[in-house]
């Protein structure tokens, strides 16, 4: 029972099947490393481009940017070369990694040092504070992405991890901060992105460890032996801080979650509310302020007692009352909540915008089906009754859709519109009809409609 459990989960998830040769990964992964040439140019694009979005707030432009962002290449390559034990390829992929960050921070700063817009929007301030979700996002990305780059079909993997790991929009942000000033924008922009280099590689290293290919051959023992020593030291050296990132990230996440829950349902009492609050993952602080019926020092004192049923036993908890207690932080905390709102407002119409479009779009797709296949355009069909009746000089041709009864198909009568310079006696106008009908394959009604140009009034003497 368990063998054939085992066979038919090895069979599952086995990962050779469909593996390109190992020479063409080798290939890839140094094809995306240097930053010369076509790779340069797009990255500056690409920076130009992310910054615009971060700019103007668009989120469709910044996940285009990350589309053409070649900064993956590099990262993949140092996890590549250290699970294959190819120093070169990872001197190069470091080198490289170096030469793009600092570009994409020279350019992105210098965007932002120019353009009239200086505002942060939302875009922009979500790339500042890294949470517990952008490392699990960067190491299961980087996972997916190493699995892509190895198979023959590189399918929709790699624009997928581009987009998800999204290195591109933080260092411009970074490069917003140094151009503003701003330097807890640079720090915590430079932050995540290093948080998305470490972990992408790590994932690539553990995923192409597990795969069969080929791993660099040397000469003597002892040179194999010291340079395996070199890359392991530099993979732990990488992991190392890597998982510190990690459980710090983890605790500072908890730490918010915690106290978010705890000024929600402690301090959001009837008749009060929250106007910001200020929470300090690493300084252990909840810093409140309460607008409306203020609370009483039993209700405060109650509140407290309730720290330790949060996890927040050491947090120091500050509760300000009253509208007059506003400082420059609850300023910044207030802005950031309304571009927030706006965000999510903007979304919402999208969304809306976007479900009418498709709604239109079926309906076009639903007229086209009532169209006559043997029916020309409106202005080839007038060529042809110019042929015949060079009276007319104009052509309309329209659908009347009468609705179905008793659960039958709708009627539908095509019609026909003409314009002509003078009257067209009746037999004419029968002969017209017939032979509409007939060009139409005769499978719908024709209805025809003319009419005349009013005749020139004579001028007054």
């Amino acid at each position: 029972m368990l063998a054939s459990l085992w066979r038919f989960l090895r069979t599952r998830f086995l990962l050779t099947d469909d593996m390109a040769d190992p020479a063409e990964i080798q290939a890839d992964v140094e094809a995306g490393i240097p930053f010369q040439g076509t790779n340069l140019w797009v990255l500056i694009f690409a920076i130009l481009v992310a910054s615009v979005g971060l700019n103007v707030n668009s989120t469709a432009v910044i996940i285009g940017a990350m589309l053409i962002s070649p900064l993956m290449g590099p990262i993949v390559g140092i996890g590549y070369g250290a699970a294959t034990m190819e120093l070169d390829l990872m001197r190069r992929g470091a080198k490289s990694l170096l030469t793009a960050t600092l570009l994409s921070l020279a350019v992105s700063a210098l965007y932002f040092r120019l353009t009239p817009l200086t505002d942060a929007g939302s875009e922009l301030l979500g790339r500042t504070q890294p949470t517990t979700w952008d490392v699990l996002i960067a190491l299961f990305g980087g996972a997916a992405g190493a699995v892509g780059l190895t198979r023959r079909e590189h399918s929709n993997v790699i624009p997928g991890v581009a987009i998800a790991t999204a290195l591109m929009p933080p260092l411009c942000t970074a490069g917003y901060g140094l151009a503003t000033a701003h330097w807890a924008y640079f720090g915590g922009a430079l932050y995540l992105f290093s948080i998305n280099c470490v972990f992408i590689s790590l994932s690539t290293f553990l995923v192409i460890q597990i795969l069969p290919l080929p791993h660099h051959e040397f000469k003597t023992a002892g040179g194999a032996r010291h340079v395996r020593n070199i890359i392991w030291g530099l993979a732990l050296l990488t992991a190392a801080p890597s998982v510190y990132l990690a459980v710090g990230i983890v605790r500072n996440g908890t730490f918010t979650h915690n106290a978010q829950r705890f000024v929600e349902e402690q301090l959001n009492l009837p008749g009060t509310y929250v106007v910001t609050s200020r929470i300090g993952a690493t300084a252990h602080t909840v810093n409140v302020l309460l607008a409306g019926q203020q609370l009483t020092p039993a209700q405060l004192r109650a509140a407290r007692a309730q720290l330790p049923k949060y996890r927040l036993d050491n947090a120091q908890l500050t509760v300000r009352q009253g509208l007059a207690h506003v400082d420059s932080a609850d300023a910044q905390a207030l802005r950031a909540s309304v571009l927030e709102d706006v965000r999510n407002r903007n979304e919402q119409t999208l969304v809306s915008y976007e479900g009418r479009l498709v709604q239109l779009q079926q309906q076009l797709a639903r007229a086209d089906s009532l169209a006559v296949p043997s029916l020309p355009s409106a202005a080839a069909l007038l060529r042809e009754v110019q042929a015949e009746h060079p009276a007319v000089h104009q052509l309309g041709l329209s659908r009347l859709v009468r609705p179905a009864a008793d659960s039958l198909q709708a009627d539908t009568t095509v019609v026909v519109s003409l314009r002509v310079r003078r009257a067209l006696p009746t037999a004419e106008q029968q002969r017209l009809a017939a032979w509409l009908r007939l060009r139409g394959g005769g499978r719908q009604p024709v209805q025809l409609l003319i009419a005349t140009d009013a005749p020139a009034r004579p001028a007054k003497r």
